[in-house]
């Protein structure tokens, strides 16, 4: 609940790796969205990583939203599996100071959408793979050159495909279950769009030169 938000992640710490090794991965199948330079994207270097501690946030909107998500899943006689119905993914954004910092929702997804990502329905874009959204124009450089991304925790629940036709309300798919998020693609979703502030905790800042 303290003032401050933002933590620095020792270079030297399994956290520091653990993030690290997130960032840098790349897709064990082909992406459909080819980014300049992918061949140099293992390089590329991040100079700082910095843990964002928002209670606040975590408690009056991620938590609960996670709890309902499990419900839901396990109501419709599903097992809830953190890595299935949960994810790590990545947002880049000229609004992360807003996020952080938010006391209780952070992210607005009905807000979003309006900017280089409607074709799948209005909500708040998260990208799978950090090449993505960092090449993808959504992390511009900055005056010294370095860039910042947010790196995230989604429920994401079960997806269904994403539509412009979606307003914020998705599809039923065993009432009074609705699909709980949307994708690009639902044998091989390299994009998560989410249409619930809670539904999404910002985790880490990570500055990096490309």
């Amino acid at each position: 609940m303290d003032d401050q938000k933002l933590y620095d992640v020792p270079k030297d710490s399994r956290e520091w790796n653990a993030v690290q090794t997130i960032f840098l991965a790349t897709p064990k199948e082909q992406p459909a969205y080819m980014t300049q330079n992918a061949e140099t994207w293992p390089y590329t270097k991040i100079l700082k990583i910095q843990r964002i501690e928002n209670m606040m946030q975590e408690a009056a909107s991620f938590r609960p939203h996670y709890e309902a998500l499990k419900r839901s899943v396990e109501e419709q006689g599903e097992t809830f599996e953190l890595g299935v119905h949960t994810c790590w993914s990545f947002h880049g954004t000229e609004a992360i100071e807003s996020i952080v910092n938010d006391p209780i929702q952070g992210f607005q997804p009905l807000a979003a959408g309006t900017r280089k990502a409607t074709l799948w329905g209005a909500g708040t874009y998260f990208a799978r793979d950090a090449r993505y959204a960092a090449d993808g124009g959504f992390c511009m450089p900055k005056p010294d050159g370095t860039r910042q991304i947010l790196m995230c925790m989604l429920n994401r629940g079960m997806c269904c495909l994403g539509s412009p036709e979606h307003k914020g309300v998705l599809p039923f798919r065993k009432k009074p279950h609705r699909y709980h998020s949307t994708v690009d693609s639902l044998s091989n979703p390299e994009v998560f769009i989410i249409q619930h502030p809670g539904a999404a905790y910002p985790a880490y800042i990570l500055t990096f030169l490309r």
